[in-house]
């Protein structure tokens, strides 16, 4: 008889009528281990005698997976190396993807939403005409990316509070446990207390330095000169954004955006704790909420209603903020029900100060790691905008927003699961779920690769309806639609070893990777005949150098955590059967 409950599962066998047997086995995610039963190389990997052996023996009756008989087993796997290791069966394998699905499902959806606010607004001031539209394109490209690499440097908030929040929630019994909602508190308090301290200090950030940053990602009070003193060749063409237009529209935009800081990094510590809920469709449902109140202002607020004059970028700005704010304010609500948030103790220091650490040494890690990322991404629209082609970038850079996000859910899933089988240390269940993860997101990475690819010249006519700027972004989304299997595997990759809190390893992985990016990127831009397709080939070394370092991790380095070694115990898959060995008494955890 088996019964599932809130997805931990308990297994038990009824005894035949000479012999009884009982067996309690705890399941996590389609997969589980008997460690009352062992092999003869588990005992002897532990310094076991050869009394433990013959007593081992004579429990289980097998030696190496066979019996007293020497007749194979075949519901035991043989303690081998990992490579050599029996595959997991049919019944493990459809838990574990109905897990996977469970998860990535809702969170493909809310991922997805939160780039959809960027592509909106960029759809709205895509359609804007007259003198001025292509500036004010330009400009958002420009604003949002300035933008964005403030609030991604502080991605850490999700991604390391997840992990934690699940590894400590599995630990102690799970959500529904008297403990495990307890467990995680301290480690959401002083998340979100860090949330709220770095988004008031970005914002102000934002606000003082407003010039040097938007600066440093492409826009100038000045039109661009060349070393001799003469027009930027690109500038010449009339039809090219005036960089001084250009600049007063980014400017305009991020001043007010800045004030959304600190609700999207309280929102984004509100994702990390539901995720490592193992509960991705609170996220989904606030993102929706957030993103209805954003769509329904943006026209109000961009173009001018009735009595409401249109304000333009400002208005797109304003809209986003105060959306953000809605999400924020929901996200506190619903961890105050779910009791995994406590405001009266939020900013004091915590009881368990390791918890502490891990937290700051993971978000430092993290942090690195992302800064190394945006700047990738900062010197590519600074030499799209160089080269007149910011507007085109704009187009482009939503577009790898978008399959990033859609393709990152299945990475959510792999980070929620395998940092929920470590946390019982199970090192065998963390890979199967991260193998069977990795295989979903490289399917998902062809076929969104294959759709972009086919639908590349009607994509840029969803954000504008300008023809020279549609023309010039259909090469470049091609190339971003030949990369998507690859993007697809390293954002599971990613989302493994984050699960894994293997942070240190993912910062250095990053500097490789980021830093042949840059390079690639310079050269390509500087090199005679250069277009907004040289800034995207130079994105795909940047691909290129994380798929190479995260492969090195995942399959060849042996101090990955989550690469299983020989001296593992004996496991049993769900869906394998022990009727042939029902005289054994087994009891494990």
């Amino acid at each position: 008889m088996m019964m599932l409950v809130g997805g931990t599962s308990r297994a038990t066998a009824s005894s035949s009528s000479s012999s009884s047997m009982t067996m309690t086995m705890t399941m996590i995610d389609g997969y589980r281990r008997a460690s009352g039963r062992r092999c003869k190389r588990c005992v002897i990997a532990r310094g076991g005698s050869e009394r433990e052996v013959v007593e081992e023996d004579a429990t289980r009756r097998t030696i190496l997976g066979v019996d007293a008989a020497g007749t194979p087993i075949r519901d035991w796997d043989e303690c081998v190396e990992w490579g050599k290791r029996a595959k997991p069966s049919a019944e493990t394998l459809g838990l574990l993807d109905a897990s996977i699905f469970a998860l990535a499902l809702p969170g493909v959806a809310e991922l997805l939403l939160d780039p959809v606010m960027g592509a909106v607004d960029t759809g709205f001031i895509g359609r804007l005409r007259g003198e001025g539209a292509a500036d004010a394109l330009g400009g958002l490209a420009v604003s949002t990316t300035c933008f964005n690499f403030c609030f991604k440097l502080f991605n850490f908030l999700a991604v390391v509070t997840g992990p934690l929040v699940a590894a400590k929630i599995s630990a102690a019994g799970g959500r529904n446990s008297a403990g495990g909602r307890s467990a995680a508190k301290e480690t959401v308090g002083s998340a979100m207390a860090l949330a709220i301290v770095l988004g008031c200090a970005s914002c102000a950030v934002l606000e003082v330095f407003s010039d040097p940053l938007l600066e440093l990602c492409g826009a100038h009070h000045q039109v661009l000169l060349t070393a001799d003193g003469e027009f930027t060749p690109s500038l010449m063409d009339a039809d090219a954004p005036n960089v001084d237009a250009l600049y007063e529209n980014a400017e305009a935009y991020l001043r007010i955006r800045a004030f959304s800081l600190p609700a999207a990094l309280i929102s984004t510590v509100g994702v990390g704790t539901f995720r490592g809920l193992l509960d991705t469709k609170t996220p989904l449902f606030i993102a929706c909420v957030t993103e209805a109140v954003h769509l329904g202002l943006d026209p109000l607020l961009i173009f001018g209603i009735g009595p409401f004059v249109g304000m333009n970028v400002t208005g797109a700005a304003i809209a986003t903020t105060a959306a953000e704010w809605v999400g924020a304010l929901w996200f506190v609500k619903l961890m105050l029900d779910e009791q995994v948030l406590d405001l009266r103790t939020m900013f004091k220091k915590p009881k368990q100060l390791d918890d502490l650490g891990t937290l700051v040494r993971g978000s430092t890690a993290q942090l690195t790691r992302t800064v190394f990322l945006q700047t990738v991404l900062v010197r590519a629209t600074a030499t799209a905008t160089a080269l007149g082609v910011a507007g085109a970038h704009q187009v482009c850079l939503q577009l790898w927003w978008i399959t990033l996000f859609g393709l990152d859910a299945v990475a959510v899933s792999a980070q929620a699961l395998v940092a929920a089988s470590l946390g019982k240390n199970d090192v065998v269940g963390a890979r199967i779920a991260a193998d069977r993860a990795l295989g979903w997101g490289v399917g998902a990475g062809v076929i969104v690769g294959a759709v972009v690819f086919l639908a590349a010249p009607s994509i840029p006519y969803l954000f504008t309806d300008d023809v020279d700027i549609a023309t010039e972004a259909v090469i470049p989304i091609r190339i971003l639609a030949l990369l998507q299997p690859l993007n697809s595997a390293v954002f599971v990759g990613d989302g493994v070893l984050q699960g894994a809190s293997d942070f240190d390893y993912l910062a250095k992985a990053m500097a490789i990777a980021a830093g042949a990016g840059v390079l690639a990127i310079t050269v390509a831009g500087n090199a005679d005949g250069a277009s907004l397709a040289s800034v995207w080939e130079g994105m795909a070394v940047l691909m290129v150098g994380r798929a190479a370092t995260l492969g090195w991790r995942y399959y060849r380095d042996e101090t990955s955590p989550i690469l299983p070694d020989s001296s593992l115990e004996c496991v049993l898959y769900y869906g394998d059967t022990v009727e042939d060995n029902e005289d054994a008494d087994i009891t494990g955890a």
